[in-house]
């Protein structure tokens, strides 16, 4: 089966060689077509990439060029409608393949899957994405991201209604049904958007985790400019079918989501798990902590825990390093405390006193009363519509941060 790679690329020419290096070491024997389509980039990729795609994919390869940035959407449909395999893999410049990623992206494909995404990692081997999920208030989050890219919950199936662009396959008859990407959003949703239409349609989404992908995410300048109108653009389309997801899928593996005053939304691990982790270390050193969080990274209190024991072991940067680590999973206002007193003017991490008060001005919850009114409205109209929807689980989490 022939599998058409389309990488959509503006400037960055030394991402797109290494992503084109990356595909031609770890796809031996594949039947790959590979079509690099050039936004007008002003950079060397115009000129360098033909050479070095011939070398590299001989006659598969070919360069499509753009005389001016069409946008990822008009990209990537440009790419699809010159491919000619039975199968489309959508890949950002800035990605790079690894060993084995293309068999089990196409052994995804049973079912009622209309398409499929692998594992994707930062470069420092934390998870990046497994899927995306939509807050009581569509905020676009993706799921674990930050997590240790092998940590054991990742490789969960899950019922999903968005996987990134980033990494995307699908069957082309699909992608030419589904209409391709709407090429109405600018650089940002245009994945989502076609994901909600191939599952309007009764089709499934698959994160494939034996696929790995390292993605170095959003080098491109301003990629997320446009998000804003973006978001509102996806919600006139498809409002009416989207639904918040993140409690429901964080409860398929056992944790619970809070919010807080600012509408911010995160998981965490339950109160009884959290008790029994924290009876487990009681005695334990700053680097069994940190092991446990390792197994456990949504600890909320282990983090907070793993500041002291740094700080009384005469560690402070690893301290701070932990408060900043924890800070990603949730805005826990103990963790910003901790950080402000660990970068205090006379203290030995006084360079960082300015980034700590403004992480703590950040999810400082909010006192002007409009604003406080304001948010209040938005956690009842959401709990009206989650009771309308028959979600009683999210009611549940909005009535408790309505309680006074």
């Amino acid at each position: 089966m022939r599998v058409s790679v389309i990488i959509p690329a503006w400037n960055l020419v030394e991402f797109t060689s290494a992503c084109l290096r990356s595909l031609a070491a770890h796809s031996s024997g594949a039947d790959l077509e590979v079509l690099v389509v050039d936004n007008g980039s002003t950079d060397a990729t115009p000129v360098a990439l033909p050479p070095l795609g011939r070398e590299l994919f001989g006659p598969a390869f070919r360069l499509l060029r753009m005389e001016e940035n069409l946008g990822f959407a008009r990209a990537c449909n440009a790419g699809a409608q010159a491919a000619t395999g039975e199968m489309l893999f959508f890949l950002n410049n800035d990605a790079l393949c690894t060993e084995g990623w293309l068999p089990p992206l196409l052994a995804a494909f049973k079912g009622r899957v209309a398409a499929a995404g692998p594992r994707l990692l930062y470069p420092d081997g934390r998870l990046q994405h497994c899927g995306i999920t939509f807050s009581p208030f569509f905020r676009v989050g993706h799921l674990y991201e930050f997590f240790p890219g092998d940590h054991p919950v990742i490789g969960h199936a899950r019922p999903l209604q968005a996987i990134t662009g980033a990494a995307l396959m699908l069957p082309a008859q699909l992608f030419r049904e589904a209409g391709g990407f709407f090429e109405g959003y600018r650089n940002g949703y245009e994945d989502m958007d076609l994901c909600l239409n191939l599952i309007a349609g009764g089709r499934k989404l698959a994160v494939t985790s034996e696929s790995r992908i390292i993605h170095h995410t959003s080098a491109t300048p301003g990629r997320f400019v446009h998000d804003t109108a973006n978001g509102e653009l996806l919600m006139r389309r498809h409002g009416k079918n989207l639904r918040p997801d993140l409690h429901l899928l964080g409860r398929l593996d056992g944790y619970v989501m809070r919010l807080d005053a600012g509408l911010s939304c995160w998981l965490e691990l339950p109160e009884a798990g959290a008790r029994e982790l924290a009876a487990a270390t009681a005695q334990a050193d700053g680097d069994a902590v940190a092991e446990a969080l390792i197994r456990e990274p949504l600890w909320r209190g282990g983090w907070l825990r793993l500041m002291e024991l740094r700080e009384a072991e005469g560690r402070p940067r690893e301290a701070l390093a932990a408060g900043m680590q924890g800070l990603r999973f949730f805005p826990a206002a103990e963790l910003a405390a901790r950080l402000q007193a660990l970068t205090h003017p006379q203290g030995p991490l006084a360079e960082f006193a300015g980034d700590a008060a403004a992480i703590a001005a950040g999810i400082a919850p909010p006192t002007d009363p409009d604003r406080i009114a304001a948010n209040r409205a938005r956690l009842k109209a959401a709990r009206r519509d989650a009771y309308s929807r028959g979600d009683t689980p999210l009611a549940d989490v909005l009535n408790g941060a309505l309680r006074p």
